[in-house]
């Protein structure tokens, strides 16, 4: 055991006790000597075990805590305690190695004692002590041949300078004889110690226990951390007995969507265990296999589902916590794997990365074997390896999420490097290092930048500075090439919707756009009930609060806040729905200010909603469809932007209307929303921009028809009044006014 190890450890193993010690009268009250010794150094968690060893009697004895037994060992290791006889005796010479106490950390790994668990009574075996100096081994096999056939003789030397012997019998009636004859016996003026022999115990066979990622027990799972947007497994448990095969499962679940693949799990018989990995072909279908799955009633409870943890594990820094799971686990060279097997007292302690089938190609699996002689030590491992993950997951909330990420950046930068870099934008407040795997790293990671196989999640001092950082160090050479070598970085913030190749979606409201050409004329329909407010007062008032003040004006289905595109904080904008026209109309009222020009830009304020005026398609007051406009008969418009804004992907989403796409993401509310699957942040202000021109040049369109529709419909009431006016119904001196 390395010595990294065995400082850990809290049994220690004592050695060469003082002669007087181990005389025949003193050996009973051998272990209480020990104890007493040694809980002045600290307390014990029971009595010392005495044993024969190779070199004579030795204790093995365990403290509570660690730091006890390395005080006790620095304190007592080497300490002459020859009484002072026997000092006297020596004419007080220094004591030879063999004479000086030793006390040292035990071989142990850290679990319960494994003394009393290590050694037994040995039935047939008896040693016997002291003997006369002239006797040799067939001495004694005369001196114990009348209790029993004699199997095996060997003399040993004792610390206390005295001769002993090891006798083995044919069976552990005839020891027991000797025993109680021999015990006692005064042979050549010395009186015989007999004590019955101990032997480890046999080592119990080993089993092999087996637990997938997903089956540790994780109350420390974040609730908050989001899924990668193509994130397609979930890990299902308490199926019902009809889900006991592959076929079953895809019966159950086969309504959300179409399954790749299903590993059920089994137990130590190989039976079904009621749990397994199901993997959909796209993200939304397992979405909703996940919000629809807990009604599903199992043998033992109601199902439950879960993201697979081990999909997670496999994607490191690519994954959902940004974390490399698998090296957290392990540890270097799977030093961490190879603690928790000492501290379980297992014997072996490895992880696998399995396919569903053997032998066939699919997604792996994340799953941790463990040999060892009791079930106990497989549980303690299991129970080790989720404090383990437990620490991933904080690690996750503390250091990775809320940070901006910054990549390229060479193997000779350190912890102050990346403070240097960081300076001008107020300083930072933490620094996280990581390694990224180099299987799942780019050629390049963003741009011109190449991954250096590491990256750092900082987090500012001041998060105002967040942009100003982000805009100022991507794709931008840095370091000073004196203290800091010079490179060039990728710099991004850590976001939580996103997909494992680094790109990650960012939704805009279309009433976000600056809606600058939009008619302002039209009056409201009466069938629109949804304002869009903007200057929300979330820091001085709850979001219950928020709706009450909304209801001060009627009936409120709905408050929508929307989110940060970089963070899971709302801003301080959203849409209020009422129940009726009549109110939403008065709410409008009241958020318009009397003179616009002396408005305070501060202040709430709210429009009415081009949301609904667009879900509501020809409906509207526009009599309209913008849907149709944007989106392009044959998709050609959405296409159009997604190219424009350098876009890998583009979906418009809200309430009522269909999507076809599997991979379309998750809808971030009612209201019509674009959704852009962006590479870079700089891409987010050409996708801004991109729609604003869309929606200004519709605007337009809606703007040239109105007018046409009332210089017809004014042409109409003109010849009306034409045809009346011949009939003597108006004055025939009847003008056009201004």
């Amino acid at each position: 055991m390395s010595a990294a190890n065995n400082a850990g450890g809290k049994a220690v193993l004592a050695q060469n006790f003082p002669a007087s010690w181990v005389v025949p009268a003193a050996l009973e009250v051998l272990p209480q000597k020990v104890q007493s010794l040694l809980q002045r150094l600290g307390p014990l968690e029971g009595p010392p075990v005495i044993s024969q060893g190779q070199s004579g009697l030795q204790a093995l004895a365990r403290f509570q805590n660690a730091s006890d037994a390395r005080a006790a060992v620095q304190t007592l290791h080497g300490f002459d305690m020859r009484s002072a006889s026997e000092k006297q005796t020596a004419n007080h010479e220094a004591p030879k190695e063999s004479e000086c106490f030793s006390l040292r950390i035990a071989d142990d790994s850290g679990g319960p004692p494994k003394m009393a668990r290590k050694r037994r009574v040995k039935a047939n075996g008896i040693f016997l002590w002291p003997l006369p100096d002239s006797w040799a081994e067939k001495d004694v096999e005369l001196l114990a041949s009348p209790y029993g056939t004699v199997q095996r003789t060997r003399v040993e030397g004792m610390s206390s300078g005295q001769k002993g012997v090891l006798i083995d019998f044919d069976t552990s009636s005839a020891a027991s004889s000797a025993l109680t004859a021999l015990n006692g016996l005064s042979l050549m003026g010395a009186r015989l110690r007999c004590v019955m022999q101990e032997e480890p115990e046999p080592k119990k066979p080993l089993t092999s226990f087996h637990c997938y990622i997903d089956e540790l027990a994780m109350p420390s799972l974040p609730r908050e951390v989001e899924p990668k947007l193509d994130d397609r497994e979930i890990f299902v448990t308490h199926l019902p007995p009809k889900a006991s095969t592959e076929d079953g499962v895809r019966f159950l679940l086969g309504n959300f969507g179409d399954i790749d693949e299903v590993l059920l799990l089994r137990d130590m018989q190989q039976r079904p265990s009621g749990k397994a990995y199901v993997r959909f072909k796209s993200h939304s279908e397992a979405v909703k296999a996940l919000e629809a799955i807990a009604g599903v009633s199992g043998a033992d409870g109601v199902s439950k589902a879960s993201w697979s943890e081990s999909e997670r594990a496999l994607r490191g820094t690519r994954g959902a916590y940004g974390l490399n799971m698998l090296q957290h686990l392990q540890g270097p060279n799977g030093g961490r794997l190879q603690e928790i097997c000492q501290a379980a007292g297992a014997s072996s302690l490895y992880m696998e990365l399995l396919d569903p089938v053997l032998g066939t190609l699919g997604s792996q699996h994340v799953l941790f074997a463990v040999r060892c002689g009791e079930s106990s030590q497989a549980e303690e491992s299991w129970k080790l390896l989720a404090e383990a993950l437990a620490r991933v997951h904080d690690a996750h909330v503390s250091e990775v999420r809320g940070s901006l990420v910054l990549r390229g950046f060479p193997s000779s930068w350190s912890e102050k490097g990346l403070k240097f870099v960081f300076a001008p934008f107020g300083g930072l407040s933490s620094v996280f290092i990581e390694d990224e795997e180099k299987d799942t790293i780019a050629t390049t990671v963003s741009g011109e930048v190449r991954s250096s196989g590491r990256l750092a999640y900082v987090k500012l001092r001041n998060n105002q500075a967040m942009d100003k950082a982000v805009t100022n160090l991507h794709q931008t050479k840095v370091g000073d090439g004196d203290l800091v070598e010079e490179c060039i970085v990728a710099c991004h913030r850590w976001h939580s919707s996103s997909w494992s190749d680094g790109s990650f979606q960012v939704s805009i409201f279309i009433d976000q756009l600056a809606l600058s050409r939009r008619p302002s004329e039209v009056a409201p329909g009466p069938e629109d009930r949804e304002l869009y407010v903007r200057n929300l007062p979330l820091h001085d008032m709850t979001r219950q609060q928020l709706q009450e003040y909304f209801e001060g004006f009627g009936e409120v289905d709905v408050l929508h806040l929307i989110s940060d595109p970089f963070a899971v904080e709302p801003l301080n904008e959203g849409y209020v729905r009422f129940k009726h026209h009549r109110d939403a109309l008065r709410c409008i009222e009241a958020l318009t200010p009397a003179d616009p020009e002396e408005a305070d830009p501060t202040d709430l304020a709210g429009t009415w909603s081009e949301s609904e005026r667009v879900l509501q398609r020809k409906n509207n007051c526009y009599r309209f469809n913008l849907v149709s406009e944007l989106v392009g008969a044959d998709g050609s418009g959405l296409e159009k932007m997604k190219a424009e804004a350098r876009l890998k992907g583009l979906w418009i989403l809200g309430d009522s209307l269909q999507l076809k796409d599997r991979t379309a993401p998750q809808a971030s509310g009612r209201q019509l929303h674009f959704v852009g699957r962006c590479s870079e942040e700089a891409d987010v202000r050409f996708f801004r921009d991109v729609l604003e021109r869309e929606i200004e040049v519709i605007h337009k369109k809606i703007s040239s028809r109105l007018e046409k529709r009332r210089h017809k419909e004014l042409g109409r009431g003109v010849g009306k009044a034409s045809a009346e006016s011949g009939r003597g119904l108006l004055p025939p001196t009847f003008e056009w006014g201004a």
